[in-house]
């Protein structure tokens, strides 16, 4: 499951600057990824993709003596994330034989943000398409089925800030809720 619930957004629209927030139904995603274990420390480099549905938008005008009045706005379509993260990891592993360890970590690199247009006061804004700083923390379990096999679940919260630079009309931030993944872990 991924965890981008929603993401606050700013644009001008004939020369009037507008907020709101867009809100997504829950998404899916992967990750991968390719590191080094130190020990009680590891790092790795990861990519990772995850698509999140529009469910709904608001807006409302952001200056003057109309601040905070409702405006018409309209958006379908989805929100598609790419990530590129440096990542870091401390291990706590668990009693002598080591089997469940564990840990806590983050990372931060690019986010690259694919999301459709949305209309407001009856104008369409083009699409952001554009590359942006990325940031995440994770806690997780791993249980070690062997030497080199290993499989973990684990929570993560992430998030991406540009307000101003996604696509030429507006800009997005958004913290995403904790969201959660399960997989295995190869060490070789």
């Amino acid at each position: 499951s991924s965890g981008i619930n929603r993401a606050d957004w700013k644009a001008t629209i004939s020369d009037l600057d507008y907020k709101g927030n867009l809100k997504f139904k829950d998404g899916y995603g992967w990750e991968t990824g390719l590191g080094y274990d130190f020990g009680k420390l590891r790092t790795e480099l990861t990519y990772a993709q995850s698509n999140h549905d529009i469910k709904s938008i608001t807006a409302q005008i952001n200056e003057g003596v109309n601040k905070g009045t409702g405006a018409d706005a309209t958006a379908s379509g989805d929100l598609k994330i790419t990530n590129i993260f440096l990542n870091s990891y401390i291990d706590f592993p668990i009693g002598k034989e080591k089997k469940f360890t564990p840990y806590i970590g983050g990372g931060i690199g690019g986010s690259k943000l694919e999301i459709d247009n949305i209309t407001v006061v009856n104008e369409e804004l083009k699409a952001a398409n554009t590359w942006l700083f990325g940031y995440q923390g994770k806690l997780g379990l791993s249980y070690s089925i062997s030497q080199n096999l290993n499989i973990f679940g684990e929570g993560t919260s992430s998030g991406f800030s540009d307000l101003g630079v996604a696509g030429e009309k507006y800009g997005l931030e958004s913290d995403s809720d904790f969201s959660y993944r399960g997989g295995f872990r190869l060490n070789f």
